[in-house]
């Protein structure tokens, strides 16, 4: 079993998808607990449940975007993007969504630019 430089074994390691969408449902449980309410605040429980939402359209929306250039890839006959070295735009979209969550111990340090 390979290891990382983390503590678990890499099978059980999350995806990035996984890292997102679970950082996403603690941060919509913190609301629904009640979170320090300031109405119409900036950090409301009713914000932070909108946010929640739009960031759960934005996860969908990555793995479009990686479904549109990889037919564009095959459009153009180009070789994997894996070879190149450059990343899939809903790859970045989700790193961006991730890096919030940084300090979270589940964070891989690969997902860092």
């Amino acid at each position: 079993m390979q290891q990382t430089g983390r503590t678990r074994p890499l099978e059980v390691l999350m995806t990035l998808t996984e890292f997102v969408l679970a950082r996403i449902a603690d941060d919509e449980a913190a609301a629904r607990r009640g979170a320090p309410h300031a109405p119409g605040g900036r950090w409301s429980p009713e914000r932070l449940l909108a946010e929640c939402e739009a960031k759960r359209a934005l996860v969908e929306l990555a793995y479009e975007a990686t479904g549109l250039d990889m037919t564009v890839d095959l459009d153009r006959d180009v070789r994997a993007r894996a070879e190149s070295g450059i990343d899939f735009v809903g790859e970045r979209m989700l790193l961006a969504l991730a890096l919030p969550y940084a300090d979270h111990p589940d964070f891989r340090r690969d997902w860092h630019p």
